[in-house]
């Protein structure tokens, strides 16, 4: 039997994951050391807008990883507790004190599909690859997304979407926002108004919320909610909606019908679509 251009399609695509991990990853290694205060980490993953960045010692070697999720958790309970939180860190807030050490590697040789099974596996959005042992890049999900987009893979976005959707009622506190993200162990929620999206409000927000005044953060989310969205139809490609998301430098996309959202897609579902 010949095969079909889709079956041909699928087979050039899949060869394509099969590129080394190097090939997508980022070029050079952004890391901060182990006594980096929390407030430089912060101000590192903005200039690099990344959301998370390996702790290296003067030795090189790679000691662990601090992301906006750990950023999110100590800003809560400074928020909440400022006292209490300075007994459970004495002194400076620094990277060591926060970071994870089981920091998930791959080797630059290894398949670009080996990697993306790692994040799914984990339910992580990076891997830190390796060389001769040593931390030398970062592939993320955006890297996948990369990926996604210049194999032009032409599915349809409503294969990987997820349509058990975190929300957030416009007209809902900031505090109530801060504490859903943690409750639900999410990196977003979608901000809604009657049922349509009309922005996200993710980690970097909940982390700027720390800086505001108790009062401020009693206003509802519309006030420090990204506006920063990509609506699609379900059907749209996935290459397609990789693409707008890479050049608009988002990490949600927002699945809709007509006026009524019905899922999400992130880098992290792209990412699972190669391991499919």
């Amino acid at each position: 039997m010949m095969a079909t251009g889709r079956d041909e399609e699928r087979c050039r695509v899949m060869q394509s994951w099969e590129n080394p991990a190097k090939d997508y990853a980022s070029k050079m290694l952004v890391s901060v050391p182990p006594e980096t205060p929390l407030t430089r980490v912060q101000e590192v993953l903005d200039a690099h807008q990344i959301t998370a960045v390996p702790v290296i010692d003067a030795r090189g070697a790679l000691c662990g990883i601090v992301s906006s999720t750990d950023l999110l958790r100590v800003a809560r309970i400074e928020m909440q507790s400022p006292r209490s939180m300075a007994r459970m860190w004495p002194g400076p807030h620094l990277a060591k004190d926060v970071m994870r050490g089981d920091v998930v590697t791959i080797d630059e040789a290894a398949p670009l599909r080996d990697a993306a099974a790692k994040m799914v596996e984990r339910r992580i959005h990076r891997v830190v690859v390796t060389r001769a042992g040593r931390a030398s890049a970062v592939l993320s999900t955006r890297d996948a997304m990369r990926a996604i987009l210049e194999a032009r893979v032409t599915d349809p976005v409503s294969r990987v979407m997820q349509t058990d959707l975190a929300t957030v009622d416009i007209g809902e506190s900031i505090d109530v926002a801060v504490g859903r993200l943690t409750d639900e162990s999410v990196r977003g929620l979608v901000v809604v108004d009657e049922g349509f999206p009309v922005g996200v409000f993710t980690q970097r927000e909940a982390i700027q919320a720390r800086a505001l005044p108790a009062a401020f953060r009693k206003t509802p989310v519309e006030q420090i909610m990204s506006y920063e969205t990509i609506c699609h139809d379900a059907a749209t490609p996935l290459y397609r909606v990789a693409g707008q998301a890479l050049g608009m430098n988002v990490r949600r996309i927002l699945v809709v019908d007509g006026r009524r959202l019905v899922g999400i897609a992130t880098g992290f579902d792209l990412a699972r679509y190669m391991t499919l």
